[in-house]
């Protein structure tokens, strides 16, 4: 889209001058152009971009923040109620941040998820010892894999 614009502004102008009878020409890419420009926000390549470099800023910010509240932690600037309640902040501004870039969420390619769900089940194996339950199983009672007293 962007080459179309510069063709057309940079090209077009000078292009008019040296050939007028292929005015006709040179003015629908110039038209052509303008339309796409109209419609960038239409497409959602576009849309989904400029949302993902919002969030991206959103979350360095976020990222700042939990480097603050680490360093404040390790000082002992907090107790223990109020080092519990700092992940589920910064989680819960990581969501809303979500949702409110990403109004109708983002298409998820389900190849890519399960293998990055496989790809974390064996660094928590690997590293901690701990299988997960994989999402959507029932696990004893547990749609999601989290029982009643997790929630």
């Amino acid at each position: 889209m962007g080459a179309v614009r510069a063709i057309a502004s940079s090209a077009g102008i000078g292009a008019w001058a040296i050939w007028r009878e292929y005015a006709f020409i040179w003015g629908a890419i110039i038209a052509l152009s303008q339309v796409m420009d109209a419609l960038k926000e239409v497409f959602p390549f576009t849309r989904q971009h400029k949302a993902a470099s919002e969030l991206a800023i959103v979350l360095e910010s976020l990222f700042i923040d939990a480097q603050l509240e680490w360093e404040s932690i390790k000082a002992g600037k907090y107790d223990e109620e109020q080092v519990s309640r700092r992940p589920h902040k910064l989680r819960t501004l990581h969501h809303h941040a979500e949702c409110n870039i990403f109004r109708d969420g983002l298409p998820r390619r389900q190849d890519l998820f399960i293998a990055a769900e496989m790809e974390s089940g064996v660094f928590f194996l690997k590293t901690y010892g701990v299988e997960l339950l994989q999402e959507g199983t029932n696990h004893g009672g547990k749609e999601d894999g989290v029982g009643e007293d997790e929630r």
